[in-house]
């Protein structure tokens, strides 16, 4: 799935930033990106599996297997590109509950500062005050702590 997700997310990138700029984000070789926007690898068929996974899933769903396959900045970066602007996400924090610790800015992975809906603050937040709200494709999820 990772070099599907790479590809996806290198259609979108080479419309706006330079191939050499697109390889180093994704953290491959110009060569690859090459063959990522030919079509020659991965398959279209195998392209539009995923394609279908992604648009029905939300970036909290994704996040996991893009940040252990990927890498923390390799699937921040593809996560915002292969989203999109289908997602909106904002996250929340509750200041009674809140210990002000920054556990949640130094783990947030995005790359701008803008919240890609990963949920990385929600899980990283100890005392349970972080939640997150993530509208994709006309819904609203809300995501809370288990804590």
């Amino acid at each position: 799935m990772e070099a599907v997700i790479r590809a996806l997310a290198a259609e979108r990138m080479a419309s706006e930033l330079p191939l050499v700029e697109v390889a180093a984000r994704l953290d491959v070789d110009p060569s690859t990106v090459s063959h990522y926007l030919s079509g020659d690898y991965p398959s279209e068929e195998t392209r539009d599996k995923v394609r279908r996974v992604v648009e029905e899933t939300p970036p909290f769903g994704l996040w996991p297997q893009l940040r252990e396959a990927l890498g923390v900045d390799v699937a921040a970066e593809a996560l915002k590109w292969v989203m999109g602007p289908r997602t909106e996400a904002e996250p929340d924090v509750d200041d009674e509950r809140c210990l002000a610790c920054g556990r949640c800015s130094e783990i947030c992975p995005s790359p701008d500062g803008e919240c890609l809906g990963c949920g990385e603050c929600v899980r990283a937040c100890p005392s349970g005050a972080r939640s997150l709200s993530v509208r994709y494709r006309g819904l609203v999820y809300r995501v809370f702590s288990p804590k």
